[in-house]
């Protein structure tokens, strides 16, 4: 211990000796961000970055101790060895190089530990490989025990150093600790090794002429170390540019969408924190949100295919940001929706020239490979004028407003007011209290009579859904059925009409069929053919008496997969109706290529069909239709007597509606579909 304090402090020069240390602190930390990055990347990068590490670790261990040997006064003549000096510098590359492959390509925990042990035998062999070619007038006797614990200071403080490299602890911590250690670990190797020597004069050792002078030492350290340090800051200067244009790249493609290239859901949702910021600090901020959404865009992608879509979306992105000005932006929320933000406005009818502008962008014809299209656009506006000062909030009432715009065709452009705000509640409401009817047992079927024409006799019933409202009692099917479709809780709801009609018409003692609406939503569910079959394996209800009843919508939205499925329940025997025949644009074509087993005139055309002669002349094609066609057709909505007489005149098959009787509950219905108990007491007698 004594020997090394007294090499510090009494046989060093000190200014020379500090800027070895600073040399080994800017070299240390070069080293060990260089060394990090070899446990981050893989591949060509790694191969690269592997022996370029290696020159900096090699060329800062080189330099730190050859500035320290200069400043090492041994007080005579003395000069270095060209070539060892040459080779204690390919000494120390090749070490760390070795170091900082086993440290990148090493595959157990115990691979950094041992890559920092190299680094420290590798300090140790370029140091001593240095001493060697230290000449003086005389020769070296080394101390055995300081030469051994040098080695085990470089190599046990090497291996601690590597090991905090391979944790990549966050912060300057991860920065500091690596580097700190690995300083600790080539200077105390040093002077412990230096401490190691003992000089014994001999005169007839002669320093030769081709000796390196300590002042040319200095040049060539000099220049090594400023080549080396440059390359080495230019290394980590392109490596942070490429990093910092990768970094931008990636968080411009993940705010920005692929297909159009606009701002996407993400930079809106940091636009939106943003301005709820500038909400909260500036009371006199103003901001407007637009949310728009295109009209007949599926219309595009059904008749022309999703890659003219996609055209079309990207030609409306176009057009909507030239539209833009200072303080005003567009975003891509999804699908057909956008989002437009406006700041600084003085009066909502800037807000107001600012959604027409948009408006008037997206409605102009899109000419496309010889097809010229046209889309058009809904516009809900919510402003902090009048609707508040919470930026979500604000979003989402200019939502609503879009929605009241989309149900409005006269209005494309709509501005939030309480009204549709209440109406929007009470629908979140009426959802949650959807959510909520099939646990607590609040629905109920009906049935409504199904009549043959020629003899008037019960044929089948139609099922029908009631919802017994605990607090607002019966609610309309107009007003719930819309909203469980646009949630999807219909698919629920209809797997529970299903059961519930399987279980109960098994029980009748007539063989009556039994009708149940399919809603579009059911019938793409991959689920939908099992839970069929399960529900009249369960029940025992035979197939041929099970009618599902499916509209030209829910075939619209996935024909070839319909048309799948309905094959797989006819070949069940299941019969499937066309329910609401008309109201499409497309009957015709679905009569021919869906194998139906009954039409179902809607209740529209049979309404005072006896006196309005343009019914009369639809309900008579349908008919011959059917007749051509060898379908049965089933006239809904019938109320009088006249239009019974029409229907039977014109060979109508059947009909069912309020003429027979209003829909009934279940113990009326079973009136019908049960024999009486005398009768069966009779027939067992």
């Amino acid at each position: 211990m004594y020997r090394l304090l007294d090499c510090i402090t009494q046989d060093h020069i000190y200014g020379l000796v500090a800027v070895a240390a600073f040399i080994c602190v800017i070299g240390s930390v070069l080293s060990t961000h260089m060394s990090s990055r070899l446990t981050q990347w893989k591949g060509k990068r790694r191969l690269v970055q592997l022996p370029l590490a290696g020159l900096i670790t090699g060329a800062t261990i080189w330099s730190t101790h050859f500035i320290a040997m200069l400043a090492y006064n041994p007080g005579y003549a003395h000069g270095y060895e060209p070539v060892l000096t040459g080779l204690s510098l390919l000494v120390g590359i090749l070490g760390s190089v070795a170091a900082n492959a086993w440290l990148a390509y090493g595959n157990n925990r115990y691979a950094p530990y041992v890559a920092g042990a190299i680094f420290g035998l590798c300090v140790a062999a370029m140091h001593y490989t240095g001493m060697s070619a230290y000449l003086l007038p005389g020769r070296i006797v080394w101390s055995l025990p300081h030469m051994v614990a040098s080695v085990l200071l470089g190599a046990g403080l090497g291996a601690i150093s590597y090991g905090l490299i391979a944790k990549r602890l966050d912060g300057m911590a991860g920065r500091i600790w690596p580097a700190a250690t690995m300083v600790l670990a080539i200077c105390l190797m040093h002077f412990t090794g230096m401490s190691a020597v003992e000089i014994r004069f001999d005169s007839s050792v002669v320093v030769p002429p081709m000796a390196i002078s300590d002042t040319a030492m200095a040049m060539l350290i000099f220049g090594v170390t400023v080549i080396i340090l440059l390359i080495a800051i230019a290394s980590a200067s392109i490596e942070v540019n490429l990093e910092g244009e990768s970094r931008s790249q990636l968080e411009h493609a993940a705010q920005h969408d692929p297909l159009t290239s606009m701002p996407n859901r993400m930079w809106l949702a940091r636009k939106m924190d943003d301005l709820a910021t500038q909400l909260a600090e500036d009371e006199t901020a103003r901001v407007a949100m637009l949310t728009m959404d295109l009209n007949l865009f599926k219309e595009v992608n059904d008749l022309h295919g999703h890659a003219m879509g996609d055209a079309v979306l990207r030609r409306v992105a176009w057009r909507l940001s030239m539209q833009l000005g200072e303080g005003e932006y567009v975003a891509r929320a999804g699908g057909d929706e956008f989002v437009a933000i406006q700041v600084g406005f003085r009066c909502i009818e800037e807000v107001l020239s600012f959604a027409k502008r948009l408006h008037a962008a997206i409605i102009e014809p899109i000419d496309l490979e010889e097809v010229s299209l046209r889309v058009g656009a809904s516009i809900g506006i919510a402003t902090t004028l009048e609707d508040g000062r919470d930026a979500a909030q604000l979003l989402h009432k200019s939502d609503v407003a879009m929605y009241r715009a989309k149900s409005e065709t006269d209005r494309p452009i709509c501005l939030f007011d309480e009204e549709m705000g209440r109406i929007n509640r009470n629908k979140m409401q009426l959802v949650h209290d959807l959510r909520r009817a099939l646990e607590n047992d609040e629905f109920e079927l009906v049935y409504q009579l199904q009549n043959r024409l020629e003899t008037l006799a019960p044929e089948g019933f139609e099922v029908l859904l009631r919802w017994n409202h605990p607090t607002r009692g019966r609610v309309s099917p107009e007003e719930f059925i819309p909203v469980a479709e646009e949630t999807g809780l219909v698919r629920d709801i209809g797997a529970w009409v299903l059961r519930e009609a399987c279980r109960e018409a098994a029980q009748w003692d007539y063989p009556y069929s039994v009708a149940v609406n399919v809603a579009p939503q059911q019938l793409v569910q991959p689920s939908f053919l099992e839970n069929v079959m399960d529900n009249l394996f369960e029940t025992g209800l035979l197939p041929q008496r099970l009618e599902l009843e499916i509209t030209e919508a829910s075939i619209i939205h996935d024909q070839a997969h319909t048309l799948k499925v309905m094959h797989k329940l006819k070949a069940l025997g299941i019969r499937i109706a066309m329910d609401d025949f008309g109201t499409g644009y497309s009957s015709l074509s679905m009569l021919q290529t869906f194998p139906f087993d009954k039409i179902k005139i809607d209740r529209s055309f049979i309404q005072d069909v006896h006196k309005n002669p343009q019914r009369a002349a639809i309900v008579r094609s349908t008919l011959l239709l059917g007749d051509a066609l060898d379908i049965p057709v089933l006239a809904e909505g019938v109320e009088s007597e006249d239009e019974l007489i029409f229907l039977r005149e014109e060979n109508c098959t059947s009909s069912q509606g309020y003429y027979f009787g209003l829909p009934m509950a279940r113990e009326d219905m079973r009136r019908i579909t049960c024999k009486p108990i005398d009768d069966e007491e009779e027939n067992a007698a």
